[in-house]
């Protein structure tokens, strides 16, 4: 039976963002969910800003994303954990995730286009939304996506 793995959206192409999200937030652990909420806006960044142009292509009620991203990015995240490219924190806040000493070096390393993409989307990420809270986070990406599946649904209606 052959490997029918998806280039896109797999738990490499997932576990690599991650770890250059948890790479340029360091020494600050991220929870998964908060991990998802900066992902999605580093893939998705002209969803939450105008000015800011997407990775991936924008496509009707990628809301949904938000449901289906926990399971490829926990797989990404334990793939990633299993290199000693990420480190796992226990705190009061549950189990959290961070960047190893080995991440820098391997991220270094890395020179093709789309993980410099990547990586320059991520600085923008967390310069601009690492401050927020998982509520607020939550907030933002609520309020944005409303409007685009609404202007998609008026799209369909035309």
């Amino acid at each position: 039976m052959k490997n029918k793995t998806s280039p896109f959206n797999n738990e490499i192409e997932s576990g690599l963002r991650v770890l250059f999200l948890l790479n340029e937030i360091f020494p600050e652990p991220l929870s998964i969910e908060k991990i998802i909420y900066l992902d999605y806006f580093t893939i998705h960044s002209a969803d939450v800003d105008e000015t800011q142009k997407s990775i991936h292509p924008p496509v009707p009620y990628r809301f949904g994303e938000f449901y289906v991203r926990r399971n490829i990015t926990q797989n990404g995240i334990n793939l990633f954990l299993s290199k000693n490219l990420i480190d796992t924190f226990y705190s009061r806040d549950g189990i959290q995730y961070k960047a190893s000493e080995n991440s820098t070096p391997f991220l270094d390393n890395l020179s093709e286009s789309y993980s410099l993409q990547i990586k320059n989307k991520v600085t923008w990420v967390v310069n601009t939304f690492s401050k927020y809270n998982l509520e607020e986070l939550k907030t933002i990406a609520k309020e944005k996506l409303e409007f685009i599946n609404n202007e998609y649904n008026l799209e369909i209606l035309n």
